[in-house]
């Protein structure tokens, strides 16, 4: 006797019955016998539940040839009170075509939520071998190269190996229809001292807004060919900062993005030791247009912010304007070439360039108390080619320069250029490795100068 159950429009399962299950059946009395079905039937859904399991698995399931179902007679005590097991639940009765999405690419579902995860990063490993004892072992910076008269002048060079970019990210996205999307992003690296782990990004996005922590709205990541040195990007404008940001596509090509930012350095140069101390009184406000074609995208974008000395009450208190422009953008030539530039010009800004982080390049708080900004350039110009479908080469030339006035620490970086140029070998989507030589200058203050180079080699697992 064969008895054919229809599972899903792609699933049939076949159960055989020998005759003496058959004639059991008959043999049971009208109650005993309901309950026999009903105990066959539930059975027979347990293999159905573990048939589905078996083909979202990608498993074979076993065959169905021989596939005997035996009812036994229920015990004549206590049938009344008899209570048949449910089957159990299981989550892995999932359609196959949800556990993916085109949309959202290596993620998998939450499980009885609209939430998807997904969790990102790499793995990656460098050498460095510097000719001229620059001050950074970990990344290549202008105003870390000696300069003449200083004692870090003249250093051998050395050999560094270490593993600090690693990093990790966790994806999260809510979509649900009729409702805003929802989406958490998290990321963070070792690169510090003690491979420390230090946070980059954290942020919510709700519909257009994103709140949280993450590179600013003037941050044009694709302006950057891919360079093996962490600090490739050293003439950028940018950074990370917390922020609120809201970004609308008006068509399919041009979106606008405005936000409000924390000032993350001030940047004041206190050379006369006046009383008091820099003090954030408003936020940075940026705005942002991006134009993109088939081949390429132009970026334009604007902040303005304020810088404030505050006196505490036995020093002078003054307020000045910073504001910056920006241009950038990226263009690929036919498909195996690109180019790719950044600039930048600001009064009082010179600190969201990154090579000058932290060195006091805003302004100058002269010996009357009152602020100077200072005039900042940055230029980043890069490019690339695809040798073949394995070997690629990049190159990458950086420029920051400030005009400052006299009265500012001798030592601190003015003006500087390093310069980049690679060859990448990516055999798979997920593993590459690469050689890449560094050249750099810097003129500080006093215009005492340094010239530095490095060769860094790099494995890198990608996920």
């Amino acid at each position: 006797m064969l008895i054919i159950i229809g599972l899903s429009p792609t699933l049939i399962m076949a159960v055989t019955f020998d005759e003496n299950s058959t004639e059991a059946v008959k043999n049971l009395s009208i109650e005993e016998g309901m309950l026999a079905q009903e105990e066959m039937i539930l059975k027979l859904q347990e293999r159905i539940l573990q048939l589905e399991s078996s083909r979202i698995a990608g498993v074979q399931p076993p065959s169905t040839k021989d596939t005997t179902l035996i009812i036994s007679k229920p015990s004549s005590k206590g049938i009344a009170h008899q209570k048949l097991s449910k089957p159990k639940k299981t989550t892995q009765n999932l359609n196959a075509n949800k556990l993916t999405s085109d949309e959202f690419p290596g993620s998998w579902p939450m499980l009885g939520t609209d939430t998807r995860i997904k969790i990102g990063g790499y793995f990656k490993t460098d050498l460095v071998v510097d000719f001229d004892g620059t001050l950074d072992k970990d990344q290549f910076l202008m105003s870390t190269i000696p300069v003449e008269g200083t004692p870090e002048y003249g250093n051998d060079g050395y050999i560094s190996l270490f593993a600090k970019e690693t990093r990790i990210n966790l994806d999260i996205r809510h979509n649900k229809p009729g409702l805003p999307t929802l989406g958490a992003f998290f990321e963070g690296d070792f690169f510090s001292d003690g491979n420390l782990f230090r946070l980059r990004h954290a942020y919510i996005t709700v519909g257009d807004f994103l709140i949280g922590q993450s590179w600013t709205t003037l941050t044009f990541l694709e302006s950057l060919p891919f360079m093996i040195d962490f600090a490739a990007g050293d003439a950028l404008f940018g950074g990370r900062t917390t922020q609120i940001r809201y970004t609308h596509s008006i068509t399919d090509q041009w979106k606008v993005a405005l936000a409000i930012e924390e000032l993350s350095y001030l940047g004041i140069e206190n050379y006369y030791d006046l009383p008091g101390k820099a003090q954030r009184k408003s936020p940075l406000i940026a705005l942002r247009s991006d134009y993109r074609w088939d081949s390429g995208v132009l970026v334009l974008g604007t902040s303005v912010s304020q810088l404030h000395w505050d006196g505490e009450g036995s020093g002078p208190n003054d307020d000045a304007i910073q504001y910056n422009f920006l241009v950038a953008g990226r263009q690929n030539i036919g498909t195996e070439n690109y180019f790719t530039w950044n600039i930048s010009y600001g009064e009082g800004s010179g600190e969201n360039i990154l090579a000058f982080m932290g060195s006091n390049a805003n302004a100058i708080l002269n010996s009357d108390g009152k602020l100077e900004t200072i005039p900042a350039l940055s230029v980043a110009l890069g490019g690339g080619h695809q040798w073949n479908s394995k070997w690629s080469s990049n190159l990458a030339y950086a420029y920051g320069w400030l005009d400052t006035p006299d009265s500012r620490n001798p030592l601190a970086l003015k003006r500087g250029e390093i310069g980049h140029i690679n060859l990448i070998w990516q055999p798979v989507k997920q593993f590459s490795t690469g050689i890449e030589y560094m050249w750099g200058a810097q003129r500080v203050q006093n215009n005492a100068l340094g010239k530095a180079e490095r060769i860094q080699l790099m494995a890198k697992f990608a996920f």
